[in-house]
């Protein structure tokens, strides 16, 4: 079977020649692997990765310009070089619309790198190696009725789907949408105004919610159309054992959204998928009515109970979990590799189950963790865990 197959039918819950496996890498991390650790298949990503790699492990993260500089990898990691997941296994590839110009008017100011991103948030990048909000675009209740999102139909925004298409024609194409809560909250608005905002302007929110869904049914139709096979929402509903709002605040303003978003992705003749971090235990009957197709993360960090979940919703669920990259930086390689094969031989041999990493792998895994890793699905597709 194609790596493109193998994800259709475990989602339909139909016999697949061995497991599918999704691999997740951040920009740092692709970075540094490609440079240090196994290289690409493409000779030019591999001269980028070490021009911008080898100056931030000698001291770059002091440095805004180093810490900052393998960002541009982020159009690799995340769009061109989650086909450097293609060449480590992975048979499922993400994409995302309208790069490499995902970011715009950098500045360097108070010590700190700004820039503006396609939804008008400010960020900064400060100490660490993401650029965090550090301004919204939505400050007040009325901004909700004047703010405007780029306009969605220039095709030119979705030639990365049909590069991959064409560069990667038996893969799984996973695009990215932004769900009603994660982006809205964290960024768009920030989390106490968010909050708050819900509670004092109930009307107002849902209007602006539907009229942010419309946005990305609109990326979600022009992605499948494009060529991708799976549409993938994202969308975080969770702290460590606990949803970020109610459920009942979660059935009024996020779950009519998300089905909007399932039933329109499902029309394009697309896969809907979802990745959601924290705990998820209290949402799986929800994904099941709204159509969701495949979930990505479940955490266990967070308090999820793949055994539990997996017995209980595993005949209408595709679970994108088992390779626990949190704790795998933590755990020796081979109690990391005993892990990942636990969590294959609950799932994985029975269907609807996608072995995929829980997060992004990040560049502080120590190489003995990635042989590890790599090494247990190696061995998985081998058959040698199917006794």
């Amino acid at each position: 079977m194609s790596p493109r197959e193998r994800v259709r039918a475990t989602v339909r819950g139909l016999p697949v020649d061995q497991v599918p496996v999704f691999l997740w890498i951040n920009a740092h991390a692709g970075c540094r692997m490609m440079a240090e650790y196994r290289p690409s298949s493409h000779w030019h990503w591999n001269l980028a990765a070490r021009a911008s790699w080898l100056p931030f492990r000698r001291g770059g993260p002091r440095h805004w310009f180093w810490r900052g500089l393998p960002l541009i990898f982020d159009i690799h990691t995340f769009n061109w070089a989650n086909a450097y997941g293609a060449d480590l296994g992975s048979d499922m590839i993400f994409a995302s619309y309208g790069t490499p110009w995902r970011y715009a008017a950098p500045k360097r100011r108070d010590g700190r790198f700004w820039l503006t991103d396609i939804y008008g948030v400010r960020r900064a990048l400060g100490q660490g190696i993401y650029p965090d909000m550090a301004r919204p675009a939505i400050e007040r209740i009325e901004d909700t009725k004047t703010y405007r999102l780029r306009d969605p139909r220039p095709d030119g925004l979705y030639d990365i789907f049909r590069a991959y298409r064409r560069d990667l024609p038996h893969h799984s194409i996973a695009a990215e949408v932004w769900g009603p809560q994660d982006f809205t909250s964290t960024s768009l608005f920030g989390m106490e105004r968010y909050m708050l905002f819900l509670a004092d302007y109930p009307d107002e929110m849902k209007a602006f919610l539907q009229r942010w869904t419309d946005y990305h049914i609109e990326v979600a139709r022009r992605s499948a159309a494009a060529g991708a096979d799976v549409v993938m929402i994202f969308d975080d509903y969770g702290y460590d054992n606990r949803p970020f709002i109610s459920m009942r605040m979660w059935r009024e303003f996020t779950y009519p959204q998300l089905k909007r978003l399932v039933d329109a992705i499902h029309e394009a003749g697309a896969l809907a998928g979802l990745h959601s971090c924290g705990f998820q235990m209290p949402f799986l009957p929800h994904y099941v009515e709204a159509g969701v197709d495949l979930l990505q993360a479940f955490q266990p960090k967070a308090g999820n109970d793949f055994a539990r979940a997996y017995g209980e919703f595993g005949d209408r669920l595709t679970f994108v979990t088992g390779i626990d990259v949190q704790r795998g930086e933590r755990l020796s390689p081979a109690e990391y590799k005993a892990e990942i094969i636990a969590a294959y031989r609950l799932a994985g041999r029975r269907g609807r189950h996608i072995l995929g990493t829980t997060h992004e792998v990040q560049h502080t895994m120590p190489d003995a963790n990635l042989d590890a890793m790599l090494g247990a699905i190696d061995e998985i597709r081998e058959g040698r865990h199917d006794d």
